[in-house]
């Protein structure tokens, strides 16, 4: 807390918080993870503006973005500029006026974060860190099943297995709605209800309809399962979109089971989030241990067309603080790049630990130098408060002049080792 005119206020504002070493460590490495498994996919790094003109992006944001992001003035132009509250209007908007002349697809990823206020009681947080990736100009299932694909690969490499993909395909409830005939504001509070799975207040909201007209759209609320819940799906829609939407889906699980992710999959016709701006397939990502969902996605063939060019897109992101809450809670341990080294010298001329720090380095080891003059134990102590595996030490009494002592921070364990052999011994 900080005290400012006699009165404490606090260092940040809610929702926003400082990631200190270890844990920016982790999110580097999430992060660096998720991009390399969308670049292993064939899919180009985009780097967007941190903000914008708001009239230049609100087409692609829906309203409650639109309230929710960060406005402010640009003190140039008097025009009013946003905190960017979402990147795939970002990178709908920077398709439609720059990329539109490239050859389709296009594969274009990204990690960054996005601003969105919320009321202080929500708990949520403020600014959100994502990777996430958009396929342009494909509408077809192979697309639909490769970003999938690509969610459960990536939270694969980063080490968690625990985890489900829940699918859905918002044509088959439109259509449901369409068939069953509610009037505009019956219409707009089922959907609601659905959308929040307060299933009671549907049943309340159906009362004026025939029992046939109600039943069926309650069933709505059991298909949720594997694959054999399609045939459920189908026998209650008689209506084209609906039918249509059913086969979408089968021919997304299809593509997946050949890529063999189909034990990750499940099926929820239930599934209404994102109503007005997605046109298909949706989905959300779920891991053990944590309450709510870690990323999400779908088909959005209505969002470049805001922007003056009709391409049919599909994409998804995730959450990477959520991520990193799921590895803690799944007890992953993360690999961080290289080998982190404290090199401790005794010695008077410091020319042998310069020269064996950068030859340590060139070998791919992240090495810091303790250029404190203090006793073996303090240099260890520190080592460990920084979460720095390994020590070397350099010039330790009993040590011959060619020897260096390499110790484990965590158990002290130590080992004698020739210099000139460390590097071999800790190279990357």
């Amino acid at each position: 807390m900080l005290k400012l005119n006699g009165t404490t206020k606090p260092f940040t504002p809610k929702g926003v918080g400082t990631f200190f070493p270890e844990r920016a460590a982790k999110k580097k490495r999430v992060e660096g993870i998720i991009l390399s498994v969308f670049s292993k996919w064939g899919f180009k790094e985009i780097v967007t503006p941190g903000f914008e003109f708001l009239d230049a992006l609100s087409a692609g944001l829906d309203e409650n973005l639109f309230d929710k992001a960060y406005k402010f003035v640009d003190r140039g132009t008097g025009r009013i500029l946003a905190l960017r509250p979402d990147i795939t209007a970002q990178i709908a908007r920077i398709a439609a006026a720059s990329l539109a002349e490239r050859p389709k697809p296009m594969r274009l990823c990204y990690n960054a974060n996005v601003f969105r206020y919320e009321e202080e009681h929500a708990g949520r947080q403020q600014e959100i860190f994502q990777v996430g990736g958009e396929l342009i100009g494909i509408d077809l299932p192979e697309s639909d099943a490769e970003m999938v694909a690509i969610a459960v690969e990536s939270l694969k490499e980063i080490g968690l297995d625990n985890f489900e993909i829940t699918m859905g395909q918002i044509g088959f409830f439109k259509g449901m709605l369409k068939e069953i005939g509610l009037d505009s504001q019956t219409y707009l509070n089922v959907k609601d209800a659905f959308s929040k799975k307060e299933m009671l207040r549907v049943e309340e909201l159906l009362s004026g309809i025939s029992k046939t007209k109600r039943d069926k759209l309650l069933k709505i609320a059991d298909l949720f399962g594997k694959e054999d819940i399609l045939d459920k799906a189908e026998a209650i829609a008689d209506n084209k979109e609906s039918r249509k939407a059913v086969q979408n889906i089968r021919d997304v699980y299809k593509i997946l089971k050949l890529y063999g992710l189909e034990k990750y999959i499940l099926i929820d016709l239930t599934e209404v989030r994102g109503f007005d701006y997605y046109t298909g397939i949706l989905f959300e990502v779920f891991v053990k241990g944590i309450g709510y969902e870690i990323g999400s996605g779908g088909r959005y063939d209505g969002l470049l067309s805001r922007f003056g060019y009709d391409c049919p897109s599909t994409g998804f992101a995730l959450d990477v603080e959520r991520l990193l809450a799921a590895i803690d809670a799944q007890g992953i341990e993360l690999k961080t790049d290289g080998v982190s080294i404290l090199l401790i010298d005794f010695n008077k001329d410091k020319s042998a630990a310069i020269k064996l720090a950068k030859a340590l380095r060139d070998k791919g080891c992240n090495v810091a130098r303790d250029i404190i003059k203090r006793e073996l134990n303090s240099s260890l102590d520190y080592a460990k408060e920084w979460g720095i595996p390994k020590a070397i030490a350099l010039g330790v009494k009993d040590l011959k002049d060619d020897e260096a002592l390499i110790i484990d921070t965590k158990t002290y364990e130590r080992k004698r080792i020739k210099i000139n052999q460390l590097t071999d011994f800790l190279s990357v």
